[in-house]
């Protein structure tokens, strides 16, 4: 699923969370809005801003104290996940704030402590957030996440032909800790984002060794060679090489959020998109690599969001769809043990099937929260509806009993929505084209006019028609 920076190490991150006063937005909000870049991606298309509104008011539901728990404490990672994700939907400046008053003091928790303990993917992620929230990385809860993160950076050697296997890992991010060293490229895009955004002296040989980890076919691998092998390059077809579709998700965004318009990185950004578009599958799912990969909602939003970022906005489009359809709408008389959870996004069609009799359980919140993080990101490029929210009832009066058709227009393709008569309701999803939809309620007794309604999370339209016993 999501490829997490490094496992929990210290045991600081079991305390419990310190509860904060009425001054948690003391601060002025931090924005939510596009970064330029998703503006610009976003800049000749019509998009849906329902899917990642309602996803974002759910996921800013589950945080406690602007902090995500897990089972042993603050789960950094997926807090910071959460407000990058945050930081892209309108109204969420807020929340974003509220992670960031929460976070701050306690981000050597998550980057170590920076003599025996310095965790270089963490650091690079929490330089990242910082910016995004306006913050100062270089002066992050007084600590220099900048100058840590080039501390845990390998130096270009003065005279690299005399240090081969130096230059070799120039650039390369690597952890000091007792408890081994962690770091891959995930963390490494992170690093090339947050040294190209403060203008550090080492951002260029990060990124040159990022783009290492790029194979021919346009992938990046998820972990780095040993220290001690002298080519440090990804070699298509090598054990240690494989594709990962998340890390290379994650190496185009960061690149592109790093603002780096140099030739080398242009090209990259070009083959990883031709190579990810071609893994999207005619649904547009994306399969995740590794043992046990399937197709999820994790690897398609993130895929979806980078290819969108890319300005191939089918493809973008392809995997908001998918994601979309993931999205349980479950209102109204469609009511089911999900409904508590609208907005929600499940990693799978099978969890959320699960879920519709039992809710979603306190063991799988976590899934749901991490699925629901980077769903937001693929969810920025949902297509609009082509019309306004209508339902129009193919007859004007029938009998009691009656199967009568109605139609429905202005669904967005993959919204969900219930149509509902009295007595009887049915749940339906918009069309891939965004055309009408035709189905049949069964009318109630009474002599009387009545009414049929489409709804959706955020609309409703309604029609009439005279019934007769």
């Amino acid at each position: 699923m999501h490829h997490r920076i490094r496992p929990i190490r210290t045991a600081a991150v079991a305390l419990s969370t310190v509860a904060l006063g009425a001054g948690v937005l003391a601060a002025p909000p931090a924005s939510a809005e596009p970064t330029p870049a998703l503006r610009a991606a976003k800049a000749a298309t019509t998009t849906d801003s329902t899917p990642s509104t309602i996803a974002a008011e759910w996921i800013a539901g589950e945080l406690s104290n602007g902090l995500m728990l897990g089972t042993s404490g603050p789960d950094f990672g997926l807090t910071i996940d959460t407000g990058l994700a945050l930081a892209t939907v309108a109204g969420q400046g807020g929340t974003v704030t509220a992670i960031n008053n929460s976070l701050e003091p306690r981000i050597a928790e998550y980057v170590g402590d920076g003599t025996k303990e310095s965790y270089a993917g963490p650091l690079a992620k929490a330089a990242a957030f910082a910016r995004t929230a306006k913050k100062n990385p270089t002066s992050y809860g007084g600590i220099n996440l900048i100058a840590r993160l080039e501390e845990r950076t390998a130096n270009v050697p003065a005279d690299p032909a005399a240090e081969p296997q130096a230059a070799a890992f120039a650039g390369r991010i690597f952890d000091k800790s007792e408890f081994g060293n962690y770091a891959n490229v995930v963390g490494q895009s992170y690093a090339v984002r947050a040294l190209s955004l403060a203008n550090s002296a080492e951002a260029g040989a990060a990124r040159d060794f990022l783009l290492k980890q790029q194979c021919a076919s346009g992938y990046f691998r998820l972990n780095f060679d040993k220290a001690d092998v002298p080519n440090q390059s990804c070699t298509e077809g090598v054990a240690g090489s494989e594709a990962d579709p998340d890390a290379t998700a994650l190496a185009v965004i960061n690149l592109v959020e790093s603002g780096d318009k140099s030739a080398a990185v242009q090209g990259a950004l070009a083959k990883a998109g031709t190579w990810l578009a071609a893994r999207q599958r005619g649904s547009g799912a994306i399969r995740s690599a590794g043992a046990g990969a399937q197709i999820n909602t994790n690897s398609t939003a993130l895929g979806g969001y980078a290819l969108g970022l890319l300005k191939n906005r089918d493809a973008a489009l392809k995997a908001a769809l998918w994601v979309r359809k993931n999205q349980p709408v479950d209102k109204y008389k469609c009511r089911t043990a999900l409904t508590k959870d609208t907005g929600a996004v499940a990693y799978r069609k099978d969890r959320a099937k699960a879920a519709i009799t039992t809710g979603i359980s306190a063991g799988a919140r976590d899934e749901w929260r991490r699925a629901t993080a980077q769903a937001i990101l693929g969810l920025q490029f949902a297509p609009a509806s082509k019309d306004d929210l209508k339902i129009v009832s193919v007859k004007r009066e029938a009998r009691a009993g009656d199967r009568v058709q109605f139609r429905v227009f202005g669904l967005a393709a993959s919204e969900s929505a219930c149509m509902q008569v009295k007595g009887d309701f049915l749940r339906v999803k918009g069309k891939k084209s965004g055309e009408m939809i035709v189905r049949k309620l069964q009318l109630p007794a009474g002599n009387q006019r009545r009414v049929g309604l489409v709804k959706t999370s955020d609309d409703e339209a309604r029609t009439s028609l005279r019934v007769r016993n």
